[in-house]
């Protein structure tokens, strides 16, 4: 039954993505016409709580959302796709929004527009943690210090293992980084906490933490142990239509395979062969009047 699944419990950041797709992405002061565009549930924790909800696994997020058309959408579409949903409604402020440029490649960039997110408190774990203990709790940089601070503490309380996606990166962050168990970073990211370039796949990086694991993209991953290089795995040849939220993908396929009581090394091949798959898809998690 579903109660005696592993759960893992999201907590985070929820938006609305409009999403542009362009030839080619816009030089400053330059003006393009969308080949199209179109709306799309997102945000860091909503994306990796998608990706957690497999078969054997109970995946829950843990977020805050405004009182409006847009939170409701948003708690329809995680309904829809398998998610047990644990929001906060802020009345002040509208749920999270973000705009996303794809080039014809596939790259994308984009700007968040917090919203809701920002109101999230540490005190929406209480629920979930009453019960079961959850197998695994997964965890972002897109929300704020004070609440990650507290949610990290009740987590290491009740003896709750953690997932960071210490993403986006942020210096003032750092002193949360002891707190996790594994920690999954991008190059950019494993760059700013090392001053070092992950993608020359070097034999040793200075994290300074037991677990990190770093996701290069077309590059595959690599898998740091005690700062030493343990797992380098190639990612699979695929054409990519659209990059975006490939990485908060990984880290729900990733979660659900630990909570599932996968070794690392297979945890971490499907998560990279899932979000191969994932950056051949346009449209990703399409809300329910799309």
């Amino acid at each position: 039954m579903a109660e005696h699944l592993p759960e893992v419990l999201v907590v985070g950041s929820i938006h609305l993505d409009r999403m542009m797709q362009l030839s080619a992405l816009p030089m400053p002061g330059e003006t393009v016409i969308a080949r199209e565009s179109w709306t799309q549930l997102g945000g860091k924790a909503a994306n990796q709580a998608m990706a957690a909800a497999v078969p054997g696994v109970r995946a829950s997020l843990v977020a805050c959302v405004g009182d409006d058309h847009e939170g409701r959408e948003a708690e329809q579409t995680l309904t829809a796709r398998g998610v047990r949903t644990l929001l906060q409604i802020d009345a002040a402020l509208p749920t999270g929004s973000s705009a996303a440029l794809l080039d014809a490649a596939g790259e994308n960039v984009g700007v968040i527009v917090p919203g809701a997110n920002t109101a999230l408190r540490a005190s929406a774990l209480d629920t979930p943690m009453s019960g079961a203990t959850p197998a695994l709790l997964v965890c972002q940089w897109e929300t704020r210090y004070d609440t990650l601070h507290a949610v990290l503490q009740k987590a290491r309380t009740a003896g709750v293992p953690v997932l960071m996606n210490a993403a986006p990166w942020q210096d003032t962050y750092r002193d949360l980084l002891p707190l996790a168990d594994h920690v999954v970073v991008n190059a950019v990211e494993a760059h700013g906490w090392t001053g070092t370039d992950p993608q020359t796949r070097p034999n040793t990086l200075p994290f300074g933490h037991p677990s990190v694991i770093v996701t290069l993209g077309a590059g595959g991953v690599l898998h740091y142990r005690h700062d030493r290089l343990d797992t380098d795995l190639p990612a699979p040849s695929v054409e990519a239509r659209s990059t975006h939220g490939a990485g908060d993908h990984f880290v729900g396929v990733l979660a659900a395979q630990l909570a599932q009581g996968s070794p690392p090394p297979q945890a971490l091949e499907r998560a990279t062969e899932s979000a191969a798959h994932f950056v051949q898809l346009l449209r990703k998690h399409p809300l329910p009047h799309s």
